[in-house]
């Protein structure tokens, strides 16, 4: 069975990238693993600062894959869901790598504090980072 991992966050970038990735998925009886992001924090924030942050991009990230899994689940595509806290183009790339995943579905923007994880020149690095075939997708509107 075919493995494609599709990153998301909530924007509609990536419900864009998630909805293309469920198509493929269908079309081609394939397996996604969806993956959201949770932005690093800096450390230097100090100890309740920085684990309210983290906390807030975590919290984001299952929200997002949350909604994602929605979405999965009623359209009848087998998944696995993850979450990862780091640069989201050389995270995608790693887990894409390690599932030995056939396809790499991003969108092109993010959103709010998540906008590190999967903001517009995150899917040009993951194009260049990932050694998996990557398709980028377009923001609606």
């Amino acid at each position: 069975m075919a493995t494609i991992v599709v990153g998301t966050d909530g924007s509609k970038g990536s419900e864009a990238a998630l909805s293309e990735a469920v198509d493929l998925a269908k079309r081609l009886d394939a397996k996604l693993v969806v993956v959201a992001a949770a932005a690093p924090v800096s450390d230097l924030l100090g100890g309740s600062v920085y684990q309210a942050r983290v906390s807030e991009h975590m919290n984001r990230a299952r929200e997002a894959l949350d909604a994602a899994r929605r979405i999965v689940v009623t359209a009848g595509v087998e998944a696995e869901y993850e979450i990862f806290e780091g640069d989201a183009a050389e995270e995608l790339a790693k887990i894409a790598e390690s599932r030995d995943a056939d396809l790499v579905v991003v969108g092109t923007r993010g959103l709010g504090a998540l906008a590190g994880s999967l903001l517009g020149s995150v899917s040009s690095e993951l194009v260049r980072r990932s050694s998996r075939p990557v398709v980028v997708v377009r923001e609606p509107g």
